[in-house]
């Protein structure tokens, strides 16, 4: 039995993106046929989308599930038992998914909870996104995010550090080469380097030759620098890279999540006092930054960091909608949000574009996002490897 979706408004990524009037043909989790006219055959269902629009199921390449997106999110954690956490975490997912997000990157979760939620969807025990989870992240002895991070020091370490995260189903591997804005460490700056260009060459050596991309949380000059040169695939942030740095991930086809919402959230909202000053400071910046990046061909990535302070689930739209005020085009920023982070995560074959072969992924919009991208907060309906999950005003989750 088949799901046939007729008369769509179907978003192809082709050299030059446009809706084309299509009937989409679902047979299992995959998009079996794209043609003019798909004839239905008695054990198809049949659904009538005339006049709407489907476009590829969105991805969020940077979240924190185990975040709630209050004022300050670890304190949460660190009153609630992890029982209560994981609960959290799936009704976080249903949310998600609800929304029109059907792939997520959790990039830091506290004793590994985002790699048992991953499993427990993939069982189809809850209802959320796919999860391409790191678990915990790696850090120094006293670096960035210590609640959810295995701390290494020196290459050997960071080794099995990597072989670890893999071994319980880690599917990228998440490091924090300097500070940050928000950790609530004392003391903690910015930018500041934490793992060394050795420690950072090491994990991604073995996080490469077991198949896993790695994630760098680098905001500093230095630790941005000394990501690339080790190997890192995507920069997490990215603020004080250099225009040097920002040319040397051009060439190297290194890829950006700037997170530009969080980091203005924080500045202009209610976030704890230390994690307010620090981010204000870095917002100008941060905005030259991904300004200069763009500029130079860097590949750029939409990841949100749901989760984080006053930064609920789902919050990718929010960071759409701050690369458009930064001077993208809603089409560009939609085709990062889908296909480009498809690519960055190795998934292209399977996820980010409406083809025949691909998994059956979609978001039903009844008006066109790229005139108003906040049409992609309104789904009519979505899609999961072929099944309705929100049809209308039905959700069969």
């Amino acid at each position: 039995m088949g799901i046939l979706l007729k008369h769509t408004r179907c978003l192809k990524f082709l050299r030059i993106p446009s809706f084309l009037s299509k009937d989409l043909l679902i047979e299992g989790d995959k998009i079996v046929q794209i043609k003019d006219q798909v004839n239905a055959t008695s054990r198809d269902s049949v659904v009538d989308l005339k006049g709407f629009y489907v476009l590829p199921g969105l991805i969020d390449m940077h979240v924190h599930l185990c975040w709630d997106g209050s004022v300050d999110p670890t304190e949460t954690l660190e009153r609630e038992s992890m029982e209560m956490t994981l609960l959290r975490m799936a009704l976080h997912a249903r949310e998600t998914l609800l929304s029109g997000i059907t792939t997520v990157r959790d990039l830091g979760a506290v004793e590994d909870l985002s790699l048992i939620l991953s499993a427990a969807v993939q069982e189809g025990l809850v209802v959320g996104p796919r999860i391409i989870a790191t678990g915990k992240s790696l850090i120094m002895t006293g670096g960035h995010d210590p609640f959810w991070g295995i701390c290494v020091d020196g290459p050997w370490e960071a080794i099995k550090a990597v072989r670890k995260q893999v071994e319980k189903g880690a599917r990228v591997i998440k490091v924090s080469a300097t500070g940050g804005v928000y950790g609530r460490k004392e003391g903690e700056e910015v930018g500041q380097s934490e793992l060394t260009r050795e420690e950072l060459e090491a994990i991604c050596k073995e996080a490469h030759r077991l198949g896993l991309r790695v994630a760098s949380h680098a905001l500093g000059k230095e630790g941005i620098e000394n990501s690339i040169l080790a190997g890192c695939d995507t920069i997490e942030h990215g603020i004080f890279a250099s225009d040097e740095i920002l040319q040397k991930m051009h060439h190297q086809g290194t890829c950006l999540t700037p997170t530009l919402f969080i980091y203005k959230k924080i500045a202009e909202g209610n976030a704890p006092p230390y994690a307010k000053e620090k981010a204000k400071r870095v917002v100008e910046q941060h905005h030259r930054c991904f300004l200069e990046a763009r500029k130079r061909g860097v590949r750029i990535l939409a990841g949100s960091d749901a989760g984080s302070p006053e930064a609920p689930h789902p919050s990718l739209i929010f960071e759409m909608k701050e690369m458009v005020r930064a001077g993208m085009s809603p089409l560009e920023v939609i085709r990062i949000g889908t296909l480009i982070n498809a690519q960055a995560l190795g998934m292209e074959k399977l996820l980010g574009s409406v083809e025949e072969g691909k998994v059956a992924d979609l978001l039903i919009l009844k008006r066109d996002p790229t005139e108003d991208l906040g049409q992609l907060s309104q789904p009519w309906g979505i899609v999961k490897g072929g099944i309705f999950l929100k049809r209308g005003n039905r959700v069969f989750s």
